[in-house]
């Protein structure tokens, strides 16, 4: 059987985590992959009916971007996998507050299985406007809004001042691949 990967996510692996990683950083990444089995297609409605490992079926509409969808059969195997991962460092005080937002996205080829990856990045430098020591929380103003965050142990608190800048990059990647049916 031959696999068809549409993507490779590598949450790690920030572009602007090598700037970050110079300042005193916390960082943290979270996975997770599903996988199903096609039960069935409908292509006037573009109805996928999918089995999950657990026995439950669920019915997906799939839109009219999911280009292939003719190529999908009973049998296939359907994968998806969803990271997110965020890196936040301290950085020296003065800069005004900055948002960076990119998307990158890919699907296959006409003729292939039905599959693709989607990747939001967002970069943003706020400004510390408030710490709240006994609970471990710090208030961030950046250019869209303001938002109170805890911070873990291992962060020292007492190096945090108001007025510090925080470089910030969050990224979001979703995957989808579909695998043909194994050969009876």
């Amino acid at each position: 059987m031959r696999t068809i990967t549409y993507a490779a996510l590598a949450i790690g692996s920030f572009a602007a985590a090598t700037a970050l990683a110079q300042q005193p950083a916390a960082s943290a990444v979270a996975s997770a992959t599903v996988r199903a089995t096609v039960e069935a297609v409908d292509l006037k409605t573009r109805e996928v009916t999918l089995r999950r490992d657990d026995g439950e079926l669920v019915t997906l509409v799939v839109s009219e971007e999911a280009r292939n969808l003719a190529q999908v059969a009973k049998g296939d195997i359907v994968t998806a996998s969803y990271q997110v991962g965020l890196v936040i460092a301290l950085g020296p005080p003065g800069k005004e507050p900055v948002r960076v937002d990119d998307t990158q996205a890919s699907r296959t080829a006409a003729g292939q299985k039905p599959g693709g990856s989607i990747q939001q990045t967002v970069a943003v430098t706020a400004t510390v406007v408030g710490i709240d020591m006994a609970t471990r929380t710090v208030t961030l103003k950046g250019p869209k809004q303001t938002v109170d965050l805890p911070v873990s142990k291992d962060i020292d608190l007492t190096k945090v001042k108001v007025g510090d800048q925080v470089g910030a990059v969050y990224q979001e990647s979703f995957a989808l691949t579909v695998e043909p049916a194994k050969k009876q």
